[in-house]
């Protein structure tokens, strides 16, 4: 007796090896988003935690580094290995004019001079040969940057208005209050596209911050911060736009919501991201419709696994630092105090983002209609390295130090009217094709 059965369809058998977009993702030398990482400046420290009592070990874009700032108060970046016999400079000693190593007392200033070789004839008579590895850095917004790419196409360290001037009573806040990360930055254990795509990804506000999880966003339902009705799994397609901007893309996001004098009004969250590596992000914990944006945030790869996580904010509260670091509560907790179970009950950014793997793998991704702004973004950046293939700058890169960069980021008044409330949101919905694709 024959037995006759239906094959089974769609079955994980016979597929083919799973990979990821390398063009996008690796950022070693000489690879091509590598390369055009190069061409920008980048956050390495935080200038006031970095002091001239000891060194401190990094790793950005698969290089290992050294960053100190020597007894006159000069930051430096020069490579671990010492020029002389490899030793990691980790364990030098910073003097006034550089840092000294541990193994043989040879000592280079922070652009790798050989000051002096502590045991050679005449303190090294041809120490001048000796030269450590270094980049340029430059101090900005409260944050060490350095620019690690060719020395002859080096750019002018970018402003931004978001920053630009700072007003009366302002300063800039940049350091994580956060053990180990007060310096070098906060690190995580995956590629750095994962995090930076997932600023314009806002569908995952909607479920990952509410739907799935609960509330997290601090404020979430109260006067100070979005309402509920912003969540909506239901609205947010037709309440989103995407569009381009001079340095990269954005989103806006309408909602409607009751101002303090008992008006319904139209508003419309935006968060921009400007290329290589930055994001804007609104303060959504205390939401001040029209006012001018204070923060941004950039996500420095250190290799192709991990990166580090940088920001300035522009304020004269010291309170809006804290709203930025606990602004996002797991069950009600930090992070930090979170068991592995109630991860897995209420997980966030950083499980989310994680569980993609070191490098998530592009090939088995199904992208859908919410991933338009994943899409644009993913595109800039393929233009960005195909320009420095090119012999091209590539957006954002320029010789010329010029005005503050606008910063497209916020909340913004549509409509107080109430009468006029479904007209501006046809009008906003007519203008949600996506812009720019």
């Amino acid at each position: 007796m024959t037995e006759l059965t239906t094959a089974d369809t769609g079955t994980g058998y016979g597929r083919k090896k799973p990979s990821y977009d390398a063009r996008l993702t690796e950022v070693g030398p000489g690879t091509p988003m590598g390369e055009a990482m190069r061409r920008y400046w980048h956050p390495v420290a935080t200038s006031e935690t970095l002091t001239s009592d000891q060194p401190h070990r990094t790793r950005v874009l698969g290089e290992d580094l050294i960053v100190f700032r020597d007894g006159q108060g000069r930051a430096g970046v020069v490579f671990e290995r010492c020029t002389h016999r490899g030793s990691s400079l980790f364990y030098g000693r910073i003097e006034d004019d550089g840092i000294r190593c541990c193994y043989h007392g040879w000592k280079f200033d922070v652009q790798g001079h050989c000051l002096e070789q502590a045991c050679e004839p005449g303190g090294g008579r041809r120490r001048d040969v000796a030269r450590q590895p270094w980049y340029p850095v430059e101090e900005r917004y409260g944050l060490v940057f350095v620019y690690m790419g060719p020395p002859e196409l080096k750019p002018a360290l970018p402003r931004w208005d978001a920053l630009d001037p700072a007003e009366e009573g302002e300063q800039y806040y940049a350091g994580w209050p956060v053990p180990g990360a007060e310096v070098t930055g906060m690190e995580q254990d995956f590629n750095w596209l994962q995090i930076w795509e997932n600023a314009i990804d806002n569908v995952h506000v909607t479920w990952l911050h509410y739907a799935h999880s609960g509330a997290q966003l601090t404020g979430t339902g109260t006067a100070e911060g979005l309402p509920e009705s912003f969540y909506d799994p239901s609205r947010v397609a037709e309440a989103t736009s995407y569009h381009k901007t001079e340095f990269g893309a954005k989103y806006h996001q309408r909602y409607e919501t009751t101002t303090p004098d008992g008006q319904r009004a139209e508003l419309e969250w935006r968060i921009e991201q400007q290329l290589p590596n930055i994001v804007a992000l609104p303060d959504f914990t205390q939401v001040t419709p029209d006012a001018r944006h204070n923060l941004l945030i950039w996500i420095v790869p250190s290799d192709d696994t991990h990166h580090r996580v940088f920001f300035s904010i522009r304020s004269g509260d010291p309170g809006r630092m804290q709203r930025l670091v606990s602004g996002i509560k797991q069950n009600g907790k930090s992070f930090w105090e979170m068991t592995e179970d109630e991860l897995r009950r209420y997980p966030s950014d950083n499980e989310a983002q994680g569980s993609q793997g070191p490098i998530t793998l592009h090939s088995e991704e199904t992208l859908a209609t919410s991933d338009r702004g994943v899409v644009m973004v993913r595109r800039m950046l393929r233009a960005m390295v195909d320009d420095v293939e090119a012999g091209k700058n590539p957006v954002g890169v320029s010789r010329v130090d010029g005005p503050p960069r606008r910063v497209e980021s916020g909340v913004f008044t549509l409509s107080t009217d109430s009468g006029a409330l479904s007209q501006g949101g046809a009008a906003a919905k007519s203008a949600a094709t996506v812009s720019g694709e």
